[in-house]
């Protein structure tokens, strides 16, 4: 199973089935439909939209070098239930980029042998995955995303396990980054209902004060804690950090992908 850094940097695009003159679907639907029943985490990115963005060489090495040795790739989708994993590409390419295996025309992919192979033969309840219309909104405009169920463990460890318990709060939670002029991040908690909201809310604060606090000796990372707004609607809790070019460093080793 590839570390968190690798699922957060996989992937892209989300739901929505359009019709006529409607806007495309934000997940392209051949990657959709493979997308196995049991993951309960899903991840993306949109190599188009992050090569054309001013930050891309400001990316790290690995996360650069991934993107580019997707070639001509225009969409990955990545899925996960925290054990068995699945990386989807769709893009203009005669041979399937490296160490993937090919799933159909222009589209390629890599992973579990099981999920690998029922993607191989469109096995019947690939795609009907409850979490791609969840994915939905917030895939379609973000260059990076996530969506897990409040279920999913994301392969975490040591203080990350923290992460795992804030999920578990919740009945699923969406991440999103766009890179424009600015790092915007932002991630939603859906919790079960109001008074478990309130709860997760008071939860992300107290563990917020507490790293800014903790890291007041790496000024750069104590500063990024000290901008995050975190705030409530209804059964919603919203964490949100826009940050500066110079800080997108910062901004990828805070969420453990520098």
């Amino acid at each position: 199973m590839p570390p968190a850094r690798t699922i957060f940097l996989a992937a892209l695009a989300a739901l929505t089935v359009s019709c006529g003159s409607g806007p495309p679907p934000a997940i392209d639907p051949a990657l959709a439909a493979s997308v196995p029943p049991g993951a309960t985490i899903l991840a993306g990115v949109n190599p188009v939209r992050v090569r054309a963005s001013p930050l891309y060489r400001q990316l790290p090495a690995a996360a650069a070098g991934l993107l580019d040795s997707l070639g001509p790739a225009r969409s990955v989708l990545v899925a996960s239930d925290g054990a068995m994993y699945l990386v989807l590409i769709r893009g203009d390419f005669r041979d399937a980029p490296s160490s993937t295996t090919v799933l159909g025309k222009g589209l390629a992919g890599m992973g579990s042998p099981d999920w690998l192979e029922a993607a191989r033969h469109g096995r019947p309840n690939a795609g009907k995955n409850a979490l791609l219309t969840r994915a939905g909104p917030v895939a379609a405009s973000a260059d990076i995303w996530m969506a897990a169920a409040g279920s999913a463990n994301l392969p975490v460890s040591g203080n990350g396990e923290n992460l795992n318990n804030l999920l578990h709060a919740t009945e699923y939670a969406t991440l999103s980054v766009r890179l424009t002029d600015n790092v915007a991040l932002e991630i939603v908690g859906i919790c079960p209902g109001p008074e478990p909201a309130r709860h997760l809310e008071e939860t992300v604060r107290a563990f917020v004060s507490i790293g800014a606090g903790t890291t007041a000796r790496q000024p750069a990372i104590s500063g990024l804690l000290r901008r995050i707004q975190v705030t409530r609607d209804d059964r919603a809790v919203h964490v949100i950090l826009v940050a500066q070019p110079a800080e997108l460093q910062t901004v990828l080793k805070l969420l453990g992908i520098g």
